[in-house]
């Protein structure tokens, strides 16, 4: 392993996201997490656990600039489900040997806040949304050098 240098660690201020194919310039923070489900399984004394499935949520938050998303709630009323796809991009000048880390999946928005003005402070939107795990796709990474 390569002796480390704070200058490695990655920076979200080189992150960009896009949702269909469309740039994302307002992100403010994005979030993919799968939650691992357990069970668990005794043997004598011991209690382990055992993985039984998974499950992927996420978050995006942006500075509203513009009105977003408002397509999926006009779909719902029809009852049509747009799922839609993120892909994110992270290139840190810095990074090791100039690599990039971005990841693809599909989701499926789980709130669409379109009101929340407060006096003085900048609009934001949170964003909440599921995704299956099996779906996601890690394009590119950053390895580890020698």
């Amino acid at each position: 392993m390569p002796n480390l240098t704070a200058n490695r660690t990655l920076s979200g201020s080189f992150a960009e996201v896009w949702v269909d194919g469309a740039r994302i310039a307002e992100l403010e923070e994005v979030t993919l997490t799968v939650k691992l489900q357990r069970e668990k399984v005794q043997f004598g004394l011991d209690i382990d656990s055992k993985i039984t499935g998974y499950s992927g949520e996420g978050t995006m938050m942006l500075k509203q600039v513009y009105t977003r998303f408002y397509e999926v709630m006009e779909q719902a009323k029809q009852g049509f489900d747009k799922r839609c796809t993120i892909t994110t991009a992270l290139k840190d000048p810095d990074a090791m040997d100039g690599g990039e880390e971005r990841y693809s999946v599909n989701i499926a928005f789980s709130e669409l806040p379109f009101v929340g003005y407060k006096m003085g402070e900048v609009c934001k939107q949170k964003l909440p949304f599921t995704f299956r795990p099996s779906e996601l796709q890690c394009l590119d990474s950053i390895q580890a050098g020698e």
